[in-house]
């Protein structure tokens, strides 16, 4: 007996479309990341901060037991911040050391007025 393919109904080519929805179309625009609390589109590059920096703080904090995400310590200031935090509270000397070396960074940025990291 030879196998017959069967087709269910995602497979098949729509016949109909929903229909044009105005209302939504007529929304204003979504507000800008920029404008959202904590988020920037103009964000800090990594070779501002130094891509070595970044990954020695990922690193040591690693060690000491902490995730970093790199992408989001240059798009988002409040996780950076906090991350900075967390690093600053941990015993390890070096690592104190680095986030406040990265935290000058941020805020030297941020209150020259450039917009966010």
């Amino acid at each position: 007996m030879i196998p017959v393919p069967q087709f269910n109904e995602l497979q098949q080519t729509p016949g109909n479309f929903l229909p044009f929805d105005a209302s939504l179309a007529a929304r204003p625009p979504r507000a800008n990341r920029s404008t959202i609390a904590g988020f920037s589109t103009t964000h800090m590059q990594a070779d501002e901060l130094g891509v070595g920096a970044l990954l020695r703080f990922k690193s040591m904090m690693a060690t000491e037991g902490h995730t970093v995400h790199l992408a989001r310590l240059c798009y988002d200031k409040l996780y950076a911040y906090e991350r900075i935090a967390v690093a600053h509270s941990c015993s390890d000397d070096n690592l104190r050391r680095l986030a406040l070396e990265l935290f000058q960074i941020y805020h030297r940025r941020e209150s020259a007025g450039l917009t966010i990291l």
